[in-house]
């Protein structure tokens, strides 16, 4: 029998992990992940000490010597990689891969408005507004412009949204024709409702007041969000509303001196409103309106949740195998000239303590190898039959390239 020269296993070229059944074999259709960004994966031992026996005679000196050798219980397994992979992170360490079916957001339609000369400091002139609705993802495209023009020196416009959709409302402004970004207005949606009728007139600017309402369609309404009823008031919340909110603390927004005889009746909608105050009191930004929606996002892999608290998050276990280069008097060697390196089951994975600094999040998982005589040949089925089975808790071999997988951001099927 031939003879292979030895070579050097340098560098990675690909990693590749498989998910296992609890009897630790590859069941057709089992995902796969092949990744070009792993960095480093360590094998340690992990020992049982061997007895070591001495027994001294009465002169006191030792009469019997012994020393059993360490055994190795398992090994310890460091996957690392270079960013964080949420595919990677749930398959081997257990939790929920988090994934997402999410339209487009479309065109906001145009809003309304009404002005006040109170409290702000727009100067008489016209000024022009758009909205565009948002989510996490993006956002969708600006409605048409509308014009609103103010009156006297204390100028206020309020802008009301003609619907609500995603996380809310991105408000543009002032001039017309060339909208800036200005605000936003949260998805509050069309069911809240005032819940006690008060005369809202006889507050004035800034006076803080308890507001009782029903229906909340949305959660997590923050607090600083306006809102507004009938007339042209507007009153600001001072606290979070969430699903079981039924009263909030306000405060007026836009009325100084005189109070005004508005009322808001018992049942009316309540709407989420932006108001520009103009001056230092609206922080202006530079963006403009999108020119392509951005707001729809299909995707298995936009994260990944943590496994439950208590129970192990991955009890069955993954197969890792990796390719290196075989390396010969300083080169890729010109017959196999891969180390195929195959780890069967490694189970118990867990990620290992991370920072999030100013510094590359680490992504550092930990488990155990053991011994696996039923991950057979492998999640394609291309291990050697020629060659002992992978069944211990690693095993390398020397390879041609046919076999190196070609790493993929999309998961893989096994094919045995």
């Amino acid at each position: 029998m031939a003879v292979v020269e030895p070579g050097a296993s340098v560098f990675v070229k690909a990693f590749r992990v498989s998910g296992l059944t609890e009897e630790g074999a590859i069941a057709p259709g089992a995902t796969t992940v092949v990744t070009k960004d792993g960095m480093k994966l360590n094998i340690s031992p992990t020992l049982d000490t061997g007895d070591d026996i001495a027994i001294k005679n009465a002169n006191g000196d030792l009469a019997t010597l012994a020393k059993h050798g360490d055994m190795i219980k398992y090994y310890t397994v460091q996957l690392e990689l270079a960013k964080p992979d949420p595919q990677l992170e749930q398959l081997c360490c257990g939790g929920a891969l988090l994934g997402t079916t999410t339209s487009t957001l479309g065109t906001a339609g145009s809003p309304t408005s009404t002005t006040a000369n109170e409290s702000g400091e727009l100067a008489s002139k016209t000024y022009a507004y758009a909205v565009s609705f948002f989510n996490s993802f993006g956002e969708g495209l600006s409605s048409a412009e509308l014009p609103v023009v103010t009156t006297g020196a204390k100028g206020v416009n309020v802008i009301i949204p003609a619907a609500y959709a995603g996380t809310g409302l991105r408000v543009y402004g002032r001039e017309t024709g060339a909208p800036f970004f200005i605000g936003t207005i949260p998805n509050i949606g069309t069911a809240m409702k005032v819940k006690t009728t008060i005369t809202v007139g006889k507050y004035v600017a800034g006076e803080v007041f308890t507001l009782e309402i029903e229906n909340v369609g949305k959660v997590g309404i923050p607090a600083g969000s306006y809102l507004k009823v009938a007339g042209t008031t507007v009153f600001k919340t001072l606290a979070y509303i969430g699903a079981s909110t039924t009263s909030v603390l306000c405060e007026t927004a836009n009325l100084e001196g005189a109070s005004k005889s508005t009322v808001w009746t018992a049942a009316e909608t309540i709407k989420a409103v932006f108001v520009d105050y103009g001056g230092t009191k609206t922080t202006l930004g530079t963006a403009q309106p999108v020119s392509v929606d951005s707001s729809a996002l299909t995707a298995e892999n936009i994260g990944v949740s943590a496994p439950a608290l208590g129970p192990v998050g991955n009890p069955t276990g993954v197969s890792i195998e990796a390719w290196s280069y075989n390396y010969i008097e300083g080169a890729v060697s010109a017959t196999l000239p891969y180390w195929w390196w195959a780890l069967p089951r490694v189970r118990h994975m867990h990620i290992m303590p991370r920072d999030l600094t100013n510094a590359n999040t680490a992504t550092l998982m930990e488990g155990i190898a053991v011994g696996n005589t039923a991950w057979g040949t492998g999640p394609t089925g291309e291990w050697p039959t020629g060659v002992a089975s992978a069944s211990r808790a690693w095993q390398r071999i020397r390879c041609g390239a046919q076999v190196v997988p070609t790493p993929s951001y999309s998961p893989q099927i096994a094919t045995v």
